[in-house]
């Protein structure tokens, strides 16, 4: 039902269209059966005009099908690719702070293996809809045949389905149970690929995670999907073997208790083996739908969350670069004020929150200022606040006393580039289209000498497999081209070799800060502190300057 409801969303007409195709299919294949029952009861009877319902109910069939499936199919992938670009769409939108709190393995889960689930699941929709018109139909034809029958064959499959009940809702509780471990399951396989040096370099700690969390994750995994699986399996058999018994019981029974013709008892069996294969189908569906709708609750449950802390402005499309200027809503910045800004971390350990602020500062155009202090003092929360990324509990942030990082939270952060620790490089360079800014892009490849490794080729960079300070390089040369006015780097030259470290300081900051760009460098090289007009240190939640 959650899947007819998604599919319905996006096409009534369609899906409408489909069932009614579903249940012509089921009758002319109802009228097959009828056409090979009489064929079969009076051999001598047929004639050569016969062959041509036969003919156009065949074809009726097959056609009826192929437009059913290939609408299904059609509307299926559409819900499908509109899930997957509405979630992506809803997770950009979520404020960064809440998708650190969800956890990247949870977000990875779902935009992964839940719309993959989903996925195969409305592939069955068609199986479903087309068979369960054929069972209708083929119903419909039984109780021509005999109502002493058909309600014979109701009885059982009624008993059949309350039998099937609590297997079915044992099965659908084990594969729940294994969708939450496979939360899980992503977030070890996070810690093997980000963490393989570390475990092969340590065989003490690769058999730990091995033996207390990989592994019995995996076996708990595999224990609640083999069982939840193990129960569909049985359920579909005893769906088949009571048509089996129904077969026996109008075979060896009906004759001598309803005193049926050999020719109806003839037509209700083959009708009934003819069944078989559209119920074998419908039964083998019911798993992948139960892990749908599982995996739909669980979309729609992580979906509530994000939409719980939502920012106050509203959800924009996903439009393209061409269709876009990506600095349009960002103007030429005088100051950067905050005013009595806070925020607070609650942890469940150690002292309980911690607390960065009251922050009261004036950054202003053209300046140069570098952001100093301990490990865990605040810097980069300092940063994040800075940039919009994120929201303070208290007070406010404003450029030109005019742009609210509350207010107009997107329209805040399009002002800013910035490159932190665990900065993310894409491939592709925005308004591929420009050859001045491709031009400009090459130049830049030759100022942060990257030229001899690294090429510009249909708009994206020929490489990104670099080491770290070059992978740091190429991120300049992005923010470069996206020419903000404010500009934020995090830890840039840590991973830069002495003499790059120095054309760094000496060169690009302050090419930058010629340009009236506001630059704000969280640093510990305290060598070059004479290079910036300000210098804030950040000590326990406490900005100094």
């Amino acid at each position: 039902m959650p899947l007819l409801i998604l599919l319905a969303k996006r096409s009534w007409a369609t899906l409408w269209v489909a069932t009614a195709t579903g249940l012509v299919c089921g009758l002319a294949a109802s009228g097959l059966i009828a056409l090979i029952n009489q064929g079969i009861s009076d051999l001598k009877a047929l004639e050569a005009q016969s062959v041509w319902p036969f003919i156009g109910l065949a074809l009726v069939v097959v056609i009826t099908r192929v437009i059913a499936d290939i609408s299904l199919i059609q509307l299926g992938q559409r819900a499908i690719n509109d899930l997957r670009l509405h979630l992506s769409n809803k997770l950009i939108d979520t404020p960064y702070r809440q998708l650190q709190q969800l956890g990247k393995h949870k977000l990875l889960a779902m935009l992964t293996d839940d719309t993959q689930t989903i996925s195969q699941a409305v592939e069955f929709v068609p199986v479903v809809l087309v068979n369960a018109g054929i069972m209708g139909a083929c119903f419909l034809y039984l109780g021509w045949l005999s109502i002493k029958l058909l309600i014979l064959t109701l009885v059982l499959i009624a008993l059949g389905a309350s039998a099937f009940h609590w297997p079915q809702k044992k099965a659908l509780q084990s594969l729940s149970q294994a969708r939450e471990l496979k939360d899980g399951l992503f977030q070890h396989y996070r810690s093997l690929t980000d963490g393989s040096k570390e475990l092969q370099l340590n065989h003490d700690r690769r058999r730990h995670f091995f033996n207390h969390a990989l592994t019995p994750t995996s076996q708990s995994y595999k224990q609640k999907y083999i069982r939840g699986l193990s129960i569909y399996a049985a359920v579909l058999n005893w769906g088949n073997g009571l048509f089996y018994v129904l077969i026996g019981l109008v075979l060896f029974a009906a004759p001598q208790m309803l005193g049926l013709e050999a020719s109806l008892i003839t037509g209700y069996i083959l009708t009934i083996l003819y069944m078989i294969t559209p119920l074998s189908e419908l039964m083998n569906a019911l798993p992948v739908l139960g892990r749908a709708s599982i995996a739909l609750k669980k979309v729609q449950a992580l979906e509530s969350q994000l939409e719980s802390q939502r920012e106050a402005s509203a959800s924009s499309p996903i439009v393209s670069a061409q269709q876009t200027n990506v600095t349009g809503n960002a103007q030429a910045i005088q100051q950067l004020q905050c005013m009595d800004v806070s925020h607070t971390y609650y942890r469940e350990r150690e002292d309980g929150h911690f607390t960065l602020g009251p922050i009261n500062l004036q950054l202003n155009a053209g300046e140069l200022v570098f952001i100093t202090g301990g490990n865990g003092g605040g810097k980069t929360t300092l940063a994040l606040l800075l940039t919009g990324l994120y929201e303070p509990e208290h007070g406010d942030l404003l450029i030109n006393s005019q742009v609210s990082s509350q207010q107009q939270p997107q329209q805040y952060r399009e002002h800013f580039s910035a490159i932190f620790t665990d900065f993310c490089l894409f491939e592709d360079i925005l308004n591929q289209g420009n050859e001045q800014q491709i031009q400009q892009a090459r130049d830049y490849l030759k100022h942060l000498q990257l030229d001899h490794k690294v090429e510009i080729e249909n708009g994206k960079l020929s490489t990104v497999e670099l080491s770290t300070g070059q992978r740091k390089r190429l991120a300049l040369l992005s923010a470069y081209l996206e020419d903000r006015p404010c500009y934020l780097f995090d830890e840039w030259a840590a991973d830069q070799d002495p003499v790059f470290k120095n054309f760094f300081y000496t060169k690009i900051l302050p090419d930058l800060k010629a340009s009236n760009k506001l630059i704000i460098a969280i640093t510990h090289d305290d060598a070059y502190f004479h290079l910036a007009d300000r210098v804030l240190k950040v000590d326990q939640g406490q900005v100094l300057e």
